[in-house]
């Protein structure tokens, strides 16, 4: 089965509330790592059958490339899904063996065994379900009147590099298995044992007499490659001084791959392990499909898979976030190359819900993720700061973005050996013991109130509107005999200034650093602002103390109505409100990026041109985060869509069909 189309049958899943979600959910086994739950009607409401099947048209999903599936279906109306009902794709997987399920909900008198699987091979009916298998023997499909069920297997590759699986089902490792290497004392001694005028190949000792490797046509029978032919004679002894290299004795062009003998064992071994595995699966696939089909233990009351909101089109329910990003990793490789043990780091993260929300003309991606006990007394302690309320007073009228930051510096030092013992330590190997012990020795010595006065932990920065400035530049003027001479010359540019604002109640080693930089010219300080003289091609850089915040920035008439109390600021609510309520914050006026990009002259290919004019019809990018509630984070990215259509996803499936053709057509 060709892997490409897992994604044809994810892209299906669209055209299938409540009540036979319940029948597909207790079909998902309890040990799935993550769950992809597809709300098809509201995806269909919110858009249309016409649009949905011309995007999906346009991104090939009912091309035929496989001789093993028959697709007579060309558009999305032929189809037998149900497009009232949700659909589900999960992963699962044990120590051997990974696979992915898809279940899809059936209309009545559907059709699914004459239009998709007609060249599937049949298999015994189980429990009023037909089923049918792939001819590569790597899906299995089953149905009844109501839905599908789709399993793709395929083998965890790791789980044969060890010595005894391999010896357990026949397979080659071959000479040079890393995973089992040890280090022979004997043989580096011998390596590096070397006579400066002479280089002795002892044959019998550099290879083993004989490599024995099974043919791909015959498990039983093998094939013997002599030392003697791998290595000749006349190489068992070479003088250096009197071995002269001649750069064309080996033509590359003329070397020919298929008459190495070293390679034909290879390919020979490799072809043989890969029939035993591929049995394996289709073995393994078999065997245990009955209890996919029908789990004892599964998902069925778990309310997280079922969505009955419309304005929810997408979830992904993650079983436990910690375990999801071990088997992400290759652990075994880097393990052995840089002693990293992550297999037993736990970040403290458990299960995990992302949802893709349509809201009118605003598009949502959500997420939350619940912590274990333990880190749950770290975040509280992170995140136990109250933004300070007169940030509100210094919002720019006109910014390009903004972000802000609220983690408390004294909670972090306090949880700093927690943080370490399970995050950082695991990543040190045999010295995790002597980084905690270090972290703690660091708490122990440090005055985490003292240290938290200096810098709370409440920041916020603006991008201001580009400020336009005259700038010197050297240039070079030729006379009639090409003779030069410098010239000075001004010109106008837009440079970007910001504003960055932060909570010292206790601002003595900030005045101390400054006032030594005054006394060594490096500084000035003007009007009670202190002026960083500009370098290269920054602008000057100001800072200012009122109260207790410490203010930088690069626009002086900014940092002047601040100090002189004539500052006007944003009277966006949702501003002041965002910047006290979230821990962290980060908001983009996409509108503005066309200009911004014109006035500094970033250049941009033909192509892109056009989407980059139509970001003037955006609203803003938004990700922000919430405190810890009941163990568990959440967060938010958005992004508000032209309103030229019905909504936020009608919008975007004709920009994208628009954006296929355009590419066709160049």
């Amino acid at each position: 089965m060709n892997i490409k189309h897992v994604p044809l049958f994810a892209c299906v899943a669209f055209a299938s509330l409540q009540a036979t979600a319940q029948d597909l959910t207790s079909m998902i086994p309890a040990q799935a790592q993550f769950v992809f739950t597809i709300n098809n009607k509201a995806i269909v409401e919110n858009s249309s059958i016409e649009l949905l099947n011309e995007t999906l048209i346009k991104l090939g999903a009912f091309e035929n490339t496989s001789n093993d599936i028959n697709y007579p279906i060309k558009n999305l109306m032929q189809l037998d899904f149900n497009l009232d009902k949700q659909a589900y794709v999960y992963r699962s997987t044990t120590d051997s063996l990974n696979y992915i399920g898809i279940l899809i909900p059936l209309n009545e008198n559907h059709q699914v065994k004459e239009h998709m699987f007609s060249k599937f091979e049949s298999l015994p009916i189980y429990n009023n379900y037909e089923r049918r298998v792939s001819k590569d023997h790597k899906m299995q499909v089953a149905w009844n009147k109501e839905s599908l069920f789709i399993l793709i297997g395929e083998l965890n590759t790791s789980y044969f590099q060890t010595k005894e699986i391999a010896e357990r089902y026949g397979l080659d490792l071959g000479l040079y298995n890393t995973l089992d290497w040890t280090y022979n004392e004997t043989l580096d001694a011998a390596a590096n044992t070397w006579d400066e005028e002479e280089i002795d190949i002892e044959e019998e000792n550099s290879i083993p007499d004989s490599l024995t490797v099974a043919t791909a046509e015959a498990e039983e029978e093998a094939v013997y490659v002599e030392a003697e032919d791998v290595f000749p004679d006349t190489l068992s002894s070479i003088d250096i001084d009197e071995w002269e290299y001649d750069s064309d004795t080996t033509d590359v062009e003329d070397y020919d791959l298929e008459s190495d003998s070293l390679y034909l064992i290879n390919q020979a071994r490799e072809a043989k392990n890969d029939s035993i595995k591929n049995k394996l699966l289709a073995d393994w696939l078999t065997a245990g499909f009955n209890d996919y089909l029908d789990p004892k233990e599964n998902l069925g009351k778990n309310k997280a898979l079922k969505l009955t909101d419309k304005k929810h089109l997408l979830r992904l329910w993650i079983s436990n976030l910690d375990e999801l990003y071990q088997n992400a990793l290759p652990y075994d490789i880097l393990k052995m190359a840089y002693g990293v043990d992550i297999e037993n780091m736990k970040y403290g993260y458990n299960d995990a819900i992302f949802d893709l929300i349509q809201d009118q003309y605003t598009l949502k991606l959500t997420g939350s993720i619940d912590v274990d006990s333990e880190m749950e007394k770290v975040f509280k302690a992170l995140y136990s700061n109250r933004t300070n309320k007169k940030f509100a007073q210094y919002i720019p009228e006109n910014y390009l973005a903004y972000a802000s930051v609220n983690m408390s510096t004294e909670g972090y030092l306090k949880q700093l050996p927690a943080l370490i013992s399970r995050w950082y330590a695991p990543l040190a190997g045999e010295y995790a013991d002597v980084l905690t012990i270090a972290a703690t020795a660091l708490e122990i010595g440090l005055d985490e109130k003292a240290i938290g006065k200096v810098m709370r932990g409440d920041n916020v920065f603006f991008l201001n509107n580009l400020q336009k400035v005259t700038k010197e530049y050297v240039s070079y003027e030729y006379d009639d005999d090409y003779n030069y001479e410098e010239v000075t010359k001004t010109k106008e540019e837009f440079v970007p200034n910001f504003l960055w604002m932060f909570t010292s109640e206790d601002q003595r080693l900030y005045k101390k650093i400054l006032e030594f930089a005054v006394k060594k010219q490096e500084v000035t300080l003007e009007d009670g602002r202190y002026k960083i003289a500009p370098q290269k091609k920054l602008e000057p850089i100001y800072i200012l103390f009122k109260n207790n915040i410490v203010f930088v920035g690069s626009d002086v008439e900014q940092l002047t109505a601040i100090q002189q109390n004539r500052f006007k600021t944003n009277r966006n609510a949702s501003v002041k409100k965002d910047l006290l309520a979230h821990p962290f914050n980060f908001v983009v006026k996409t509108s503005a990026i066309p200009e911004v990009v014109n006035q500094l002259e970033i250049p941009i290919t033909e192509s892109r041109e056009q989407t980059l004019q139509d970001l003037a019809g955006y609203g803003n990018l938004q990700i922000k985060s919430s405190k810890l509630i009941k163990n568990r984070f959440s967060g938010e990215m958005s992004i508000s869509l032209p309103k030229k259509d019905k909504n936020a996803l009608q919008y975007l499936l004709k920009h994208i069909i628009e954006n296929l053709n355009n590419n066709v057509i160049n």
